[in-house]
């Protein structure tokens, strides 16, 4: 099973050294507007805007695809859906697009990576990625998950470098799942 670690600091990218966590004083990701983010369609960033999203700044996995605001199957298999990294306040929320119906929320602000002030998240910050069906059976085997569903489309992935939680619409409503430790 292949994991991606996303490359969040930018001073990695460029070789310099960064500060130890306890010698960082707040969140080095700096907030932008969904106006920056260019890769998505603009009534997306429309409506996150209308909501007052504000978002990390675009990064990405180590192979190049794109982060904190995803399209996927998030309900079902037939539907394309667009999930964010939203931050209004300091405060970090997931905000879901439906692309049809669902009885899953369009936001999610439940669950260890959404508890804390953004501002307040150590070394790398937060992410959120897109999960396939075969990476959440994985994780779910791996890790002994007491959830019994089926896993027929995509879930989203929200952490930072060292662990993270998968959000998955079951039909009824959102499933935390472990994801990577």
């Amino acid at each position: 099973m292949k994991l991606f670690m996303p490359v969040l600091i930018a001073g990695f990218l460029i070789g310099q050294q960064t500060p130890n966590q306890s010698e960082q004083t707040g969140n080095p990701q700096k907030l932008v507007s969904p106006s920056e983010y260019g890769n998505i369609p603009k009534e997306v960033r429309a409506l996150l805007l209308e909501r007052h999203c504000q978002l990390p700044e675009a990064a990405k996995y180590e192979d190049s695809h794109a982060m904190n605001v995803v399209s996927g199957h998030f309900a079902r298999e037939d539907q394309t859906d667009w999930a964010a990294l939203c931050i209004v306040k300091d405060q970090a929320r997931v905000v879901v697009l439906w692309g049809g119906k669902t009885v899953c929320s369009d936001e999610i602000r439940s669950g260890w990576p959404l508890e804390h002030a953004f501002s307040k998240e150590p070394a790398g910050g937060l992410f959120l990625m897109g999960v396939g069906p075969k990476q959440i059976l994985a994780h779910r085997k791996f890790f002994g998950d007491k959830h019994t569903n089926d896993i027929s489309h995509e879930g989203i992935e929200v952490g930072d470098e060292q662990a993270s939680l998968i959000y998955y619409c079951d039909g009824r409503g959102w499933l935390e799942l472990q994801g990577t430790d």
